[in-house]
């Protein structure tokens, strides 16, 4: 294998992990507030949390993916303003960590009515309630994940999202 090829991988393999890593600690902490917030019981925040895992691990890099096609598309690059990164960061995260938290909340409630009543129910007015909290909260989420996500980055030696939209444009250029 070509040797810029293999470090590509290698590089890209690393963000992956890196942006998992960033992705399911963070949300471990403030997701376990976004359950409760939504009206989830202890089994229900556990259930939230442990799939909210089963997810996050999957769907960390993919993430952190799409964060980088939204800093491209927006054309937002490190020496951007704050607002034009903290735009990028919003929409990225409504974009996809909203929808994805339904069903978050979704198996949560569902787990929830099982152990206590046994019923095979989901509770969409909690769904509902947690999707529109976490938007709700998105202006404070969404930046905070990013600025965890892109320090994580530089800790291990990895190119941000903002840096990695200009080189895309020189390249271009």
């Amino acid at each position: 294998m070509d040797e810029p090829v293999k470090l590509i991988q290698e590089k890209t393999g690393k963000e992956t992990l890196v942006d998992t890593l960033g992705m399911v600690s963070y949300a471990l902490v403030v997701g376990a507030g976004i359950d409760y917030s939504a009206g989830l019981d202890a089994m229900g925040i556990v259930s939230a949390r442990a799939y909210g895992t089963a997810i996050n691990i999957p769907t960390g890099g993919p993430y952190g993916k799409w964060r980088n096609f939204v800093y491209k598309k927006t054309k937002t690059t490190d020496q951007s303003s704050k607002l034009k990164k903290y735009v990028a960061e919003l929409l990225s995260f409504n974009s996809f960590q909203v929808p994805l938290y339904a069903t978050v909340v979704a198996v949560g409630s569902l787990a929830s009515n099982l152990l206590a009543n046994g019923e095979f129910k989901i509770d969409f007015n909690k769904v509902s309630t947690g999707a529109q909290h976490l938007a709700m909260a998105s202006p404070l989420i969404g930046p905070t994940l990013g600025l965890y996500t892109e320090g994580l980055r530089r800790l291990f030696g990895l190119k941000s999202a903002p840096r990695k939209a200009r080189e895309s444009l020189e390249d271009k250029l």
